[in-house]
């Protein structure tokens, strides 16, 4: 009858509910950092740092090509080229730490109990913190000395070095945002980087 497979197509009320908990309970707890910063991460510092490697792959295959068919060298285009790629590896080295997109040897830290591996995370997340804080702290000292003797590099580009040597507290900055994401993450209870399904054995 109609009205009975009406009835029985429908399923239980408890497990109704439970199907709709268990898409909640194994959603990500996210990275621990707001939505607004994110998107500066994944929209804007990843584009600018792709740019800036496109532009040294671009003047490191100009500089090749003066050499090989005008027996030319461009020497202004060597630094260059050191410059762009130290900018681009700083700026996205935050979010790629954020991301997980580095090696990592995790084969034993997957075989430890959750409460081990949040004891790591602690550690890790202190100690990448207290190295972006010195990291930040040397490089301001650093383009604080390099501006009032008003160096500039050593080719013909003549910029000022203290504005190259910029990225190291920007990148200090932004690698630590990394961690802090880790640690409020951890503050909540979650792990950081929670082993992938089926390798916590």
């Amino acid at each position: 009858m109609p009205g009975t497979d009406t009835l029985t197509s429908a399923p239980p009320h408890g497990h109704a509910a439970a199907a709709d908990a268990r898409p909640a309970a194994a959603s990500p707890p996210g990275r621990g950092l707001p939505v607004w910063w994110s998107f500066i991460e994944d929209r804007i510092l990843l584009n600018v740092a792709t740019i800036l490697m496109m532009a040294a792959i671009g003047f490191m295959f100009y500089e090749a090509a003066s050499r090989s068919l005008l027996s030319e060298s461009h020497w202004w285009a060597e630094e260059l080229v050191r410059f762009l790629v130290v900018w681009s590896v700083l700026l996205s080295l935050g979010v790629g730490t954020r991301h997980g997109h580095y090696i990592r040897m995790d084969l034993l830290l997957n075989l430890m109990p959750r409460r081990a591996r949040l004891a790591l995370a602690w550690l890790n997340s202190l100690i990448g913190l207290a190295f972006s804080v010195l990291l930040v702290i040397a490089g301001v000292q650093e383009v604080s000395h390099l501006q009032a003797v008003g160096m500039f590099t050593e080719s013909n580009l003549d910029l000022p070095l203290w504005l190259v040597r910029l990225v190291l507290p920007l990148g200090g900055v932004l690698y630590g945002f990394a961690f802090l994401g880790n640690i409020v993450l951890l503050l909540r209870g979650h792990d950081p980087d929670p082993p992938a399904e089926g390798e916590n054995l």
